[in-house]
């Protein structure tokens, strides 16, 4: 009569750990220990968000002020990140992808509850723009803090590359000149 039971309890256990979404090519389950460690990140990186003072309205700042919406959200993601890893550590980069859409969205929901945005203008494109700019400025930020290793940002964008079946190197805008606008290309060798 245990086993039955047994049966029925991991029976539970799996569904209860049945993704939300339909997985995709590529990805896989995150066990137990990896579903709690991201459960222990999001709650740092939500706690940094809904802080009260200046950390909490700095965030606020950097999505309200912003003239583009998609790049005040990048910036601020990127700034809970790096947060999160002060406090927690390193954070392994398949978690700091999740991490990094899950504060996407966070703050996407916060700007739209603002009035800053509204809900139909979050769309791929704008997810994509976010993450995108999200992303350059925490390059950004870990080079400036000297703790950017090229050969691990090599083997990241690589990776990134595989997934996506695309590059993202040299990619030109639509309709606009290519120009640096900030991170690593426009800084070109400077010191800073």
């Amino acid at each position: 009569m245990d086993q039955p039971i047994q049966q029925q309890a991991q029976g539970q256990a799996e569904q209860n750990a049945a993704p939300q979404e339909p997985m995709q090519d590529g990805e896989v389950q995150a066990t137990e220990q990896e579903q709690a460690m991201l459960e222990q990140l999001y709650m740092v990186s939500d706690s940094i968000i809904h802080n009260e003072g200046q950390a909490g309205d700095k965030i606020a700042e950097m999505v309200l002020k912003a003239q583009d919406v998609s790049v005040g959200i990048g910036n601020a993601a990127s700034t809970v990140l790096i947060g999160t890893e002060k406090q927690t550590g390193k954070i392994p980069d398949d978690m700091k992808i999740q991490l990094s859409m899950e504060i996407i969205a966070t703050l996407s929901e916060l700007a739209v509850n603002a009035g800053a945005l509204a809900e139909d203008e979050i769309d791929d494109d704008f997810i994509d723009a976010a993450t995108s700019n999200m992303y350059s400025s925490y390059l950004t930020a870990k080079e400036s803090m000297g703790e950017l290793d090229p050969q691990e940002l090599e083997s990241s964008v690589s990776e990134a590359e595989q997934l996506m079946g695309a590059s993202v190197r040299n990619q030109k805008s639509q309709g606009q000149p290519q120009q640096p606008q900030g991170g690593l290309l426009s800084m070109g060798g400077k010191n800073v």
